[in-house]
């Protein structure tokens, strides 16, 4: 007689939050690698894939691979210090960035994508990021300078020295022309809500 089969004991873990960061080694891939790294803050077991491009074929893919080896190591250091359960890979491909950033996130099943918007690529990468890529994309962006000439200091601080209650000064509440509905604002305490 024989013994009866026995189903394979299967383990099961934590499926990790995979993000793919497209990093073109310019000054401004510093502002992408902290908001990958900030986005994998948030989650308990995040794995980073950390991809540069390389479009031509006289880039040599070990000069690439240690450059962004060092845009990457010291921000991961650092992050290491507060993550418990993580990991990283870097990626060195050849061709064009967007077809690869995309297929990267399709081959590893990614969660997120952060790209810059700015940098050695121009503007048409996010956009075909965001059209061939399977999951969220979070594009980057330089912050400008707010426009502060356009704003009334009036009524800005009307709003701060009333909690956001009254939004205009006199002048500007005066005005008919200017329109704005609002709801209190809602405050929050230990996930329940609190009506004042």
């Amino acid at each position: 007689m024989t013994p009866p089969l026995r189903e394979p004991l299967m383990l099961t873990r934590t499926r990790r939050y995979r993000i793919v960061a497209g990093i073109d080694l310019s000054e401004y891939s510093d502002i992408v690698i902290e908001h990958a790294l900030d986005q994998a803050a948030r989650h308990e077991a995040p794995e980073l894939h950390f991809l540069t491009v390389r479009e031509s074929r006289r880039s040599a893919s070990v000069d690439i691979k240690r450059a962004l080896w060092e845009r990457v190591y010291e921000p991961l250091q650092t992050f290491n210090a507060h993550g418990l359960d993580w990991r990283a890979r870097l990626h060195v491909r050849r061709g064009k960035p967007d077809e690869q950033i995309a297929a990267l996130a399709n081959e590893i099943r990614a969660d997120l994508v952060v790209i810059g918007q700015f940098g050695l690529h121009g503007k048409r990468v996010p956009d075909h990021v965001l059209h061939e890529a399977s999951c969220p994309t979070l594009v980057v962006g330089m912050p400008h300078e707010a426009d502060v000439s356009q704003v009334c200091p009036m009524c800005v601080t009307v709003r701060d020295s009333s909690d956001g209650e009254r939004w205009f000064c006199a002048a500007h509440t005066a005005d008919d022309s200017t329109e704005h509905d609002m709801t209190p604002m809602t405050q929050w305490s230990r996930g329940e809500l609190v009506w004042g």
